[in-house]
């Protein structure tokens, strides 16, 4: 897979963004970028791209709807949630996760004006999205452990079971007392549940956090702290790669194709595979024109042979039929083989005399007894007239021999004699 941009989005729509460049395992590939759009856009050339939102700006819930087809799905969503949800159903967008183990079903949702804000900037500076997670999701998942993270002022924290909160900093107390809550002894247990905590904080922000570290050390099994010296985003975008969660791009805000992303590198490739599908197809209609202009010079030339053997014929449509019938009509002792005989000779004749190197020479009259054709030819040259012989003679069934050759005004009138090959 090739690199991808991850953008990520400020809680503040007016805010600069940042982003960096991952590889396919998820290293950075170079520094983190700050800015506008317009900025990462330029950065983008070329890229996968895909965007973090802010975690408090996307709830994150499960329901047990059974309905299987993902289109219907979306559309019973908001009616399977709503007694969940303060807010008007038809102003929020919902996505599905993947179901667990049990059979429940992740649901992301956002408001619709938050969703359709961030894809106009987006759109803006023609950037082609592949998801759009909530930063959230892109904290990790391990067992057994929570994971909080702390920067800029706010907190974000993600339960071992995949629950996910987030608030500004200054609450952080409260969210953690009630994730405290939730792991306390409940009755009938007789050992409480292991607490394992892991905390990213960035160096602005560890000083202030102390003092909660330190109240939190006696309550938990372990407590680890990973600093983040170059802040969230290196690590939410390794995750969001890897394990990327809800995808916001679906229902009306689904990917609706990806020709446009890949059009730039294939766009040499397709107008060469044009180019050559059109000059084969020239070259094609130059053949069929050429083959129907030989026909054409064929049909011709049969129609002259005839004309010279039966000059009472006026109308030819079939000449082989009409040959025939003259050839019967002549008495031939066994038909079928003579005319048969005769046919054949003159196929070769007209096929020699039609020749793109023998076209400007003219049969003046056939002579056809006992097998031997006699021609009456007229050529511009000896050379044509030589041509015409070779060509018949190349027929292993045929052989010709020039009886005669005169010049005459321009050209040559020449007579040609035809026999089967060892008669």
């Amino acid at each position: 897979m090739a690199d991808t941009l991850v953008l990520r989005f400020d809680d503040i729509p007016t805010e600069p963004v940042e982003w960096v460049i991952v590889d396919a395992s998820g290293a950075p590939q170079g520094p983190i970028g700050h800015g506008d759009l317009q900025a990462a856009a330029d950065t983008a050339a070329g890229l996968r791209v895909i965007a973090l939102v802010p975690a408090t700006t996307v709830l994150h819930a499960a329901t047990n709807l059974p309905v299987r087809n993902q289109a219907k799905l979306l559309q019973a969503l908001p009616f399977a949630m709503e007694e969940q949800l303060a807010g008007d159903v038809e102003e929020l967008h919902f996505a599905a996760g993947r179901r667990d183990a049990d059979g429940r079903l992740p649901v992301a949702v956002v408001q619709r004006l938050k969703m359709e804000a961030w894809l106009e900037q987006i759109a803006a500076v023609e950037l082609d999205l592949a998801g759009v997670y909530s930063e959230a999701e892109a904290l990790g998942n391990m067992p057994n452990t929570t994971i909080l993270m702390v920067e800029a002022g706010r907190a974000t924290i993600r339960d071992a079971d995949g629950q996910i909160a987030a608030m500004d900093l200054a609450s952080i107390d409260a969210l953690l007392d009630l994730w405290l809550s939730r792991h306390r002894l409940t009755e009938g247990e007789e050992l409480p549940p292991p607490i394992n905590l892991l905390i990213y904080v960035t160096p602005d922000c560890e000083e202030p956090i102390r003092p909660v570290i330190e109240r939190l050390r006696p309550q938990v099994e372990s407590l680890e702290i990973m600093r983040l010296p170059d802040g969230g985003l290196p690590r939410m975008a390794a995750q969001a790669l890897l394990s990327p969660g809800i995808n916001l791009l679906q229902g009306a805000y689904a990917r609706r194709s990806t020709l446009a992303a890949y059009w730039p590198a294939w766009r040499i490739a397709a107008i060469l595979l044009l180019g050559l599908c059109v000059t084969l197809l020239g070259a094609r209609i130059l053949q069929i024109t050429e083959l129907n202009r030989q026909a054409a010079r064929l049909d011709q030339s049969i129609e002259q042979a005839i004309r010279y053997t039966f000059p009472e014929v006026r109308e030819i449509r079939d000449a082989r039929n009409l040959v025939d019938s003259k050839m019967r009509a002549l008495g031939t002792a066994r038909p079928g083989a003579g005319d048969r005989g005769f046919l054949e000779t003159l196929d070769r004749v007209a096929a020699a005399v039609s020749d793109k190197e023998s076209a400007a020479a003219s049969v003046e009259s056939i002579d056809y007894r006992s097998g031997i054709m006699e021609l009456r030819v007229v050529a511009p040259n000896v050379e044509t007239l030589d041509r015409i012989r070779q060509a018949i003679s190349r027929d292993a069934g045929f052989e010709a021999e020039i009886q005669s050759a005169n010049p005459e005004g321009d050209g040559v009138r020449g007579r040609l004699q035809i026999r089967p090959a060892g008669a």
